[in-house]
């Protein structure tokens, strides 16, 4: 619903704008940080299973060659190999980033960042909780009187250990909107080795599947270790 909205674009440490600040609405929406939420309490829109089942049909309907070559298909074909690569990485070093969830009054978080860090940890059954922001509406604040609230971009950084010259990207809803914060990202030299560009993931799983054409994708593939660099220049 948001998507149009502009992108602020800022680096820590920032004192020209406060898109935190900016985000709470005048006080309609309230931001907090739980270090701690049950996955289970997330709502995943796409299953591992869901993206197997799009891209097998996909291959069938198409081809290896024009599954690949479609544009419209690359955001989830990358998302292919980036989940196999987190599904290893996670269990080592644990989610990074904290998520940003949204509250608007339902059983469970709406996600606005992370949600490929959700469908990841179904194959990461040791790890339970991640940390996350959570924006909603000051209606619901009373919910949340145990998380520790955030009102400021420099203790959004601060939580997310960021360090000098770091790019932030963050996109705001409005005042009549259930939540402030709709989405943000940033830049982490914690997360470069597993966060390849689409190109290049388009490219190796390119060579993945015309080295291995009888590939049917399932959530057990995604366990599979894959030395990606293999496929970089073939």
């Amino acid at each position: 619903m948001y998507w149009n909205n502009p992108r602020i674009e800022l680096t820590y440490p920032s004192l020209d704008q406060d898109p935190v600040f900016q985000g709470l609405h005048n006080g309609t929406h309230c931001l907090f940080y739980d270090p701690s939420v049950d996955k289970k309490s997330i709502k995943n829109n796409q299953s591992l299973q869901t993206l197997c089942n799009w891209a097998n049909g996909a291959i069938k309907q198409q081809g290896i060659r024009g599954f690949v070559q479609d544009p419209v298909n690359h955001y989830d074909l990358a998302n292919l190999v980036k989940l196999n690569l987190w599904v290893h990485d996670l269990p080592v070093n644990g989610s990074i980033k904290p998520m940003l969830l949204h509250y608007i009054g339902q059983p469970q978080y709406t996600t606005g960042t992370g949600e490929s860090r959700l469908r990841a940890l179904e194959r990461v059954p040791e790890i339970s909780t991640v940390s996350a922001f959570v924006s909603t509406h000051v209606q619901h604040s009373h919910k949340f009187d145990h998380l520790e609230s955030i009102t400021t971009f420099q203790r959004f950084a601060e939580i997310c250990q960021a360090v000098p010259g770091q790019q932030f990207l963050f996109r705001l809803t409005d005042a009549n909107a259930p939540y402030g914060l709709d989405w943000y990202e940033y830049n982490s030299e914690k997360t470069a080795n597993v966060t390849p560009g689409q190109d290049y993931c388009v490219a190796v799983i390119n060579c993945y599947l015309q080295t291995h054409p009888e590939t049917c994708f399932s959530p057990e593939w995604f366990d599979s270790v894959i030395d990606w660099s293999r496929y970089q220049n073939s």
